[in-house]
């Protein structure tokens, strides 16, 4: 069985050269002047985008020494454990970073019904933009049923989405 990291141990390096960040095999992510980088999590079984959040240095340092999925909030400004209300925790996988080392993918086993989305879909990715001459801007469903009433996970709790 795999023992947590110890949350004391730094897992980062500084970003000394540009052969070093792109080619080299220490971990010197780089955010961006608002302190956040993309992150991709894909389902590790088929690969379906489930959602795209942002970590900062926290969110990516708790990812990283505990295995499960932390993102950055940017409705709240605050840290935040995948599953830690809904149950649907996202244990990592596997986890990669891109070439200068600003973006995230995560492949994830999610918990319980495997949903991802906060309006109860498994994606937060379920419906298409039409695209070509012929496209109206109607959206259609890609996913045809939610895997749970978002009401009854989270309660009360307020809806991240901004007007």
């Amino acid at each position: 069985m795999a023992t947590e990291r110890n949350l004391h141990d730094p897992v980062f390096h500084p970003r000394r050269t540009v052969v070093g960040v792109e080619e080299g095999s220490l971990l010197a992510p780089r955010f961006p002047m608002d302190g956040l980088m993309p992150c991709v999590t894909t389902d590790a079984g088929d690969g379906v985008v489930l959602m795209i959040g942002w970590m900062n240095a926290a969110a990516l340092e708790r990812t990283i020494k505990r295995g499960e999925a932390h993102y950055f909030s940017r409705t709240r400004q605050a840290v935040w454990h995948k599953g830690a209300t809904s149950g649907l925790v996202q244990r990592v996988i596997e986890m990669r970073i891109d070439d200068d080392q600003d973006a995230i993918w995560l492949r994830v086993d999610v918990a319980g019904n495997g949903g991802s989305c906060h309006v109860g879909y498994r994606s937060c990715f379920y419906r298409r933009v039409p695209v070509g001459p012929d496209a109206d801007g109607a959206l259609t469903f890609s996913e045809d049923r939610k895997l749970f009433d978002p009401a009854i996970v989270y309660g009360d709790a307020p809806n991240p989405t901004i007007l």
